[in-house]
């Protein structure tokens, strides 16, 4: 219930002050906060030399949109390898 009145009042703000809602920009946040519960996630958000291949490589926030496939990065070593493997490669 609580992360409901979090999406509302998210949408409220977009609406008022950027004139629409990009609900891809939402999942996407929604997902981030997800992994930075991983510790390895949220060392490298910290680490410097990532940030921009997360947050600013419009390939890999699409990819990490998908709420299943970060669900994957989360419970499955292959795909998290995969996800480490690209922003590697960004870098």
């Amino acid at each position: 219930m609580k992360n409901f009145f979090k999406v509302i009042a998210a949408v409220v703000v977009g609406l008022l002050f950027s004139g629409g809602i990009d609900l891809d920009d939402l999942k996407f946040k929604r997902n981030i906060r997800k992994l930075k519960k991983e510790k390895w996630f949220k060392e490298l958000c910290d680490d410097g030399r990532y940030y921009e291949s997360i947050f600013q490589n419009e390939e890999l926030k699409d990819y990490l949109t998908e709420e299943r496939i970060v669900e994957k990065i989360l419970h499955n070593n292959e795909e998290k390898e995969r996800f480490l493997s690209f922003i590697s490669r960004k870098y």
